[in-house]
């Protein structure tokens, strides 16, 4: 509320509370899983009686039970949080056109820190190398080169290569860790937390977007990481499954124009 009395709200600071909250609901899903193997055998309470076996099952119950409803609850306060973003913005943009403020032909172009040229690039980049191959959806390299190739970051003057990093999840720890870092490739994160499909990113994925899905729910099923193209779909030398058949947590860094 300002100090006028008008509502104001910013999109951009909640869905970064978005991205938050779901991280915390990443590292609660991984304690809901400890948790689950926190089971005492009954056998370790033979000189108690049946009893307290029963009691300590009943109770270890209850807790999972209660930690998920926890998280179930901040999955659904998340989504309506994205929700609201999403409808204050488009409702915003709506009032802006009403009043000749911007969409129309004669708008003048909006600043921006994304760069459009340098989206397109890399996104004809990774799907022109994707033709005819078959995917490595474990390769930062090939993402490496196509930020090379449409002239991202620093790369020309300080290059990088996957030798650097132990897969895709070092890399992804390496560009969150540090805006210097990612202004070496010349990206900047958009959103960092848990989706279960692409839709679930606040404001959407866009072709150029290099994404990076860690998969939560099944164990072994390694990260995956690409750039993406139209509509969704995700390119590392062919085009991949991004692995989204559960909760996941999923990582956007958008090309920056700066």
């Amino acid at each position: 509320m300002g100090t006028t009395g008008e509502y104001r709200a910013e999109p951009e600071a909640m869905r970064s509370t978005v991205g938050n909250v779901g991280a915390v609901i990443a590292h609660g899903i991984n304690a809901v899983a400890d948790l689950e193997k926190l089971v005492l055998q009954p056998t370790t309470f033979a000189s108690f009686g049946s009893v307290v076996a029963a009691a300590n099952e009943a109770l270890h119950s209850q807790q999972v039970t209660a930690v998920r409803s926890l998280l179930q609850l901040l999955q659904e306060i998340n989504d309506l949080v994205k929700h609201s973003a999403d409808a204050y913005q488009s409702a915003d943009e709506a009032v802006s056109e009403s009043y000749g403020g911007g969409g129309g032909p004669s708008a003048p172009p909006l600043t921006s820190i994304w760069g459009t040229p340098h989206a397109a690039h890399l996104a004809a980049a990774a799907i022109t190398d994707s033709a005819g191959a078959h995917g490595e959806p474990s390769s930062v390299g090939n993402v490496l080169r196509y930020l090379g190739d449409a002239d991202l970051g620093r790369l020309a003057e300080h290059p990088l290569t996957d030798a650097r990093f132990h897969g895709v999840a070092d890399f992804n720890d390496w560009l969150a860790g540090d805006a210097d870092n990612q202004a070496r490739v010349g990206l900047i994160e958009v959103y960092s937390g848990t989706a279960r499909t692409f839709g679930d990113v606040p404001g959407g994925v866009h072709s150029g977007d290099v994404v990076v899905v860690e998969p939560l729910q099944f164990a072994g099923r390694p990260p995956v990481i690409g750039v993406a193209g139209d509509g969704g779909a995700l390119y590392n030398h062919g085009l991949l499954d991004p692995g989204l058949g559960g909760l996941a947590k999923v990582s956007v860094y958008r090309p920056a124009s700066v």
